[in-house]
């Protein structure tokens, strides 16, 4: 190879290297945390609908393809459909209601933290159950879903008798 030659790839791997690292610090520079918390305020807006739907596009828009739910009391729930399975419970869960109150959202252009708190109201001025979950968003076919979450009641364990 000719020393013109070798100057020509040199230059052009260069140019190449310095695109990609522009394009990179690009992306880094468009992550928007503020739209992100705005995105998962308004999927916490929904959030009850998880009880009520027995469809899979559903889940398929809001949970990673390889995300893991982790409830009280029961084994992680590994996937869409076992954690559509869980939330609809054949139909059983149909009159639930809960809000949620997101709290601290931090992260950054890979993953995003969400602090917070639930509720399940009972109508009455009081709740059936309350308490906190971390749920881990992460961005997937170009939307922000959740890949991780994992809560816990406020409430005491019943006693058995």
């Amino acid at each position: 190879m000719s020393i013109k030659n070798l100057i020509v790839a040199c230059c052009s791997m260069l140019g190449l290297a310095c695109s990609n690292t522009e394009k990179t610090a690009l992306e880094k520079d468009s992550f928007d945390i503020n739209s992100v918390k705005s995105h998962i305020v308004e999927m916490n807006k929904s959030y009850g609908d998880r009880f009520i739907k027995n469809d899979t596009s559903f889940y398929y828009s809001r949970y990673c393809k390889d995300a893991i739910a982790m409830p009280e009391r029961v084994n992680a729930l590994i996937g869409r459909d076992a954690i559509m399975s869980y939330y609809y419970d054949n139909g059983a869960n149909r009159d639930f209601k809960i809000e949620i109150l997101a709290g601290n959202i931090y992260g950054n252009n890979e993953l995003v933290i969400e602090e917070g708190t639930y509720s399940f109201p009972d109508g009455k001025g009081g709740s059936f159950d309350d308490g906190k979950f971390i749920a881990i968003w992460k961005q997937e076919e170009g939307a922000w879903k959740l890949y991780r979450e994992i809560w816990n009641t406020n409430n005491k364990p019943s006693s058995s008798p």
